[in-house]
């Protein structure tokens, strides 16, 4: 499943992982249905690594948020979405940041995920 997003703002970074020198690599996404998904800031070029994950692309706004732009499920062989879409991630420049959820253990559970971060962003788009 592939979801290109009106942007969808980010929670502020968690405060533990902060307080321990981890920076802002920890980001929370809230959903439709109110629940928080942490995502992890990876580097893009190491995204082809991971597996049964999603994934949002988003840029840094004024305040430390980050706004989404894209999200993507990645399959257990490493295809973005159920049908390998090759124009997946779109173009996006240096600034933009990749985030992985891992908590996510099914691919409907990877779905449920991406329509609920969607959904509410498409919502506010309306």
């Amino acid at each position: 499943m592939v979801a290109v997003l009106p942007p969808l703002l980010s929670d502020h970074p968690p405060e533990i992982p902060q307080q321990a020198g981890l920076g802002d690599r920890f980001h929370y996404f809230r959903g439709r249905s109110g629940r928080r998904y942490l995502f992890t800031t990876v580097p893009r070029e190491s995204l082809d690594d991971f597996r049964s994950v999603v994934v949002i692309l988003a840029e840094v706004q004024p305040g430390g948020r980050l706004a989404a732009t894209a999200v993507a499920t990645v399959d257990a062989l490493g295809r973005i979405g159920p049908t390998a879409d090759p124009t997946w991630p779109p173009v996006a420049d240096r600034q933009t940041l990749c985030l992985v959820h891992l908590l996510a253990f099914s691919d409907a559970e990877r779905y449920r995920i991406v329509a609920d971060l969607t959904s509410l962003a498409m919502e506010v788009a309306a």
